[in-house]
């Protein structure tokens, strides 16, 4: 039996137009990793084919830890979105 927590490490390589979009989605600070936007693509996945149900991908998504971000560093980061 597989175990809920199995860790699996993979060694990915992207060129041209997946490796440029992967490090804009860090950037324009979406994700704070090209492995965390990496995840979300594959949870993304998953869902549209029917693998995960969205109970468990909310379930999953409150279990990974977040990002320590005040508000004001939230607001001054989206008005700067704003401003591009």
């Amino acid at each position: 039996m597989e175990s809920k927590n199995k860790e699996l490490a993979l060694t990915l390589k992207f060129k041209g137009i997946e490796a440029r979009l992967l490090e804009e989605l860090v950037k324009k600070g979406f994700f704070s990793t090209k492995s965390e936007a990496i995840r979300a693509a594959l949870i993304h996945y998953f869902l549209e084919l029917g693998l995960l149900g969205r109970e468990q991908q909310w379930k999953e998504i409150q279990a990974f830890p977040k990002r320590k971000m005040s508000q004001e560093q939230l607001a001054k980061d989206l008005e700067k979105l704003e401003d591009e």
